[in-house]
């Protein structure tokens, strides 16, 4: 069933109004017409069933048939993420969205060779994280920070979470030593991916310091953005969030 998003504030009692790229994607690309059914998601958990009930130029109204409330289940991850060079940067947005990351805090370092860009960056991010939600079914996407230097990543409050940092030259803690003896497994983890050349020594010595453990991903040597999925989708397997498909909702 197509999926679209609709601001909280396009919704009044039993009626939703899409407007904008939705909108002109619901009438001018898939050519829906009224009557016909589709699932609509407000960016804050909260899904609905609706039904096509006006087709305009400038809007679309549906009537909504059912809202149910998403769980969080499995684990809550963080990526901090080195900035990347042009679209590198777009596919860890869209794959760890897929992947169920909860935040993608973008930061600098000395070897970084993309720059931290403006808000039109960020905003791209925020627009690439949504129409992953569509694509996969997520209720809500990820937060996508403003990009910030090593050091205001590492002074974020990250309460209980687990904080782990991908180091090439880290040669014997792999991600499954790490849980394999570990219980409970922790609820909630922030693991650091370096840029295309790598985290600088120092770097990790400063990220050791604020409580971060250096892993590896083992012997391949792996683009910087093949390494934040690998890791996004081995961390979700040992923490249990690839498991089959559970119970999520309730009835609103």
């Amino acid at each position: 069933m197509h999926r679209f998003f609709v601001e909280p504030a396009a919704i009044s009692g039993d009626l939703a109004v899409l407007t904008g790229p939705e909108a002109r994607h619901l009438r001018a690309v898939l050519r829906l017409t009224p009557g016909e059914a589709i699932t609509l998601f407000d960016g804050r958990g909260t899904i609905y069933e609706a039904s096509i009930k006006q087709v305009g130029k400038n809007q679309v109204v549906c009537a909504i048939l059912a809202a149910h409330t998403a769980k969080q289940t499995g684990p809550t991850l963080h990526l901090g993420q080195a900035l990347l060079l042009g679209k590198k940067m777009d596919l860890v947005v869209q794959k760890a969205t897929e992947l169920g990351v909860a935040a993608i805090h973008p930061f600098t370092v000395a070897r970084c060779t993309a720059e931290a860009g403006n808000s039109a960056r960020l905003a791209r991010w925020q627009r690439i994280a949504f129409e992953a939600c569509k694509q996969c079914g997520r209720p809500e996407p990820p937060e996508v920070s403003s990009p910030v230097d090593l050091a205001g990543l590492l002074a974020r409050e990250t309460g209980q979470a687990m904080k782990l940092i991908l180091y090439e030259e880290e040669e014997t803690t792999g991600l499954a030593e790490i849980f394999r003896a570990r219980q409970p497994l922790p609820a909630s983890l922030i693991f650091l991916v370096g840029p295309e050349s790598g985290f600088a020594r120092d770097e990790v010595e400063q990220a050791k310091t604020a409580g971060f453990l250096p892993v590896t991903l083992g012997e391949r040597v792996m683009r910087a953005e093949t390494a934040s999925i690998a890791a996004a989708a081995i961390l979700q397997f040992l923490l249990g969030g690839l498991r089959g498909r559970q119970t999520g909702e309730e009835g609103g």
